[in-house]
């Protein structure tokens, strides 16, 4: 009986370990059966702004794996209120204090900053090939020699690296989160929320709700 007793709580350890290693914050990791797009489309509320954007720019064909040479991308995505962030930072300031906002749609948003821009903007996300967690090198936000630097669709760079959380005050025993360098010379911080969301044609990295459209690149403006 205590060896029975003995078996089961070292089990219970070890899945309560797994467990929360696997565990990362944001958007759950998933696999979707369908291209990036499509997977898009499957969660209006983080995505929906996105999707206008990707139609309105004619960047789809990106997302669905259709784009010679993009056939398998990573995407580290801006959700919605990234690009809600970015759309209401066109503002100015009436006699009372008040905001007024330049623009109220996204569509709005890329006539008025220009297409051209816009779609830089976008495919400065985009990296070709398929990265995962487990591709990527460890590494901290001082040291600009670790992790890996990417480039971008827009010939962009960005540096990403892996770092191991600390869990219950012991360092390298909690999840493993990716971070992004970016901005002009890597200056600017970008968490990722959620990781390795796996559609057909890539890998998508979501990144955290506080990022603003256009850090990744300095270009929120």
């Amino acid at each position: 009986m205590k060896q029975i007793l003995l078996v089961g709580v070292f089990v219970s350890i070890f899945i309560g370990c797994t467990k929360y290693n696997s565990i990362d914050t944001g958007l759950a990791q998933k696999k979707f059966t369908g291209n990036m797009y499509e997977y898009f489309h499957s969660n209006s509320y983080d995505w929906d702004s996105l999707l206008i954007l990707i139609d309105y720019t004619g960047l789809k064909d990106y997302f669905t794996g259709e784009k010679e040479g993009y056939e398998m991308i990573t995407f580290f995505g801006p959700t919605n209120n990234s690009l809600r962030r970015w759309m209401y930072g066109f503002k100015s300031y009436d006699n009372m204090g008040n905001a007024v906002y330049t623009y109220h749609s996204i569509k709005e948003a890329v006539d008025g900053i220009g297409l051209e821009k816009c779609k830089n903007i976008l495919l400065s996300h985009i990296v070709k090939g398929k990265f995962e967690v487990k591709d990527i090198p460890r590494g901290t936000g001082s040291d600009n020699e670790s992790g890996v630097v990417f480039t971008g669709g827009s010939d962009n760079t960005f540096r990403v690296y892996s770092f191991r959380e600390t869990y219950n005050g012991v360092a390298e025993t909690g999840a493993i989160r990716l971070y992004i360098m970016g901005g002009i010379n890597f200056s600017t911080a970008i968490d990722v929320a959620s990781t390795d969301i796996e559609p057909e044609n890539g890998i998508v990295h979501s990144l955290a709700y506080g990022y603003i459209f256009g850090q990744l690149t300095g270009q929120t403006r």
